[in-house]
C-alpha cells in the first residue's frame, strides 16, 4: 500500500518540479507568441487528461470498497484512494505553473518559479 502511494504521490512532486518528460525540440524552433499558444494547448490537455483520471479514480474508489486487502483485511479502496488523490494534487500544479506562466509573459518557467534560467 506504501508503494502505491509512493509512486503516485511521486507523481505529483515531479509535476511540481516539471520533473516529467518534456520534448521541447518543437517548442524550440517556434517564434515566441507561438510558444505561449503550444504551452497552453499542452496544459490543457494535460488538464483534460487529469480530470479523467480523477473521474474515473473516484469511480474505481467507490468500487472496490467491497474488496479486502489479504493480510490487512482493510478496504481496497484505501489504496485505490491515492489515484483521484495524486490526479487532484497534479491538476492544482498544473493550474498554478499554467497561471504564473501567463502572469509573467516574457519570463521562463525558472524565473516564474523564483529560481534561476
Amino acid at each position: 500500500m506504501s508503494f502505491i502511494y509512493t509512486i503516485f504521490l511521486g507523481a505529483a512532486v515531479g509535476m511540481k518540479r516539471m520533473e516529467h518528460l518534456n520534448i521541447d525540440f518543437l517548442l524550440k524552433r517556434l517564434p515566441p507568441g507561438l510558444q505561449k499558444v503550444l504551452r497552453l494547448v499542452v496544459a490543457a490537455g494535460t488538464a483534460l487528461f487529469l480530470f479523467f483520471v480523477v473521474r474515473e479514480g473516484i469511480g474505481f474508489v467507490r468500487d472496490s470498497y467491497s474488496q479486502t486487502t489479504t493480510y490487512l483485511n482493510l478496504p481496497m479502496s484505501y489504496c485505490y484512494a491515492a489515484i483521484p488523490g495524486s490526479g487532484l494534487i497534479m491538476l492544482y500544479y498544473l493550474v498554478k505553473r499554467t497561471c504564473t506562466s501567463l502572469r509573467t509573459a516574457g519570463a521562463t518557467d525558472a524565473e516564474a518559479e523564483g529560481g534561476y534560467p
